[in-house]
């Protein structure tokens, strides 16, 4: 790795570090390996040729959306974000609006994506 590439960057800010650092200077954010991940295009935007893409996960920040779609663009598996749904949750009987984002996935490698995910929030 060359002392020019990014060992990590800030996944709110988006500024990238070389080696030896674990903390945004900017915003103290917990830094995440490799660079800052390509923008991801709308479904909409998606070729036609990729085929039809399904949800694998949702979750209830951009911010998450976009850690999560990078991580499966970094296996090769090709994901785009939703635009923003809003949901009702309730919590000890009070319900509150939330927005939340689906992360979509080819649907021929759904169950590969799925599994790789799992394997990570037990890992």
């Amino acid at each position: 790795m060359s002392t020019n590439e990014a060992a990590a960057h800030c996944p709110t800010c988006g500024a990238e570090y070389r080696a030896g650092f674990d903390t945004c200077a900017d915003d103290g954010t917990r830094l995440v390996p490799g660079p800052v991940p390509e923008p991801i295009p709308e479904p909409a935007r998606a070729p036609e040729a990729l085929g039809r893409f399904v949800p694998v996960v949702e979750v209830d920040s951009l911010q998450e959306a976009h850690l999560v779609a990078g991580r499966l663009e970094t296996e090769g598996i090709k994901a785009f974000i939703d635009p923003p749904f809003v949901a009702t949750e309730s919590i000890g009987g009070a319900s509150r609006i939330v927005h939340r984002f689906k992360v979509l996935v080819p649907e021929a490698r759904r169950e590969e994506a799925g599994a790789m995910l799992r394997a990570l929030e037990s890992g």
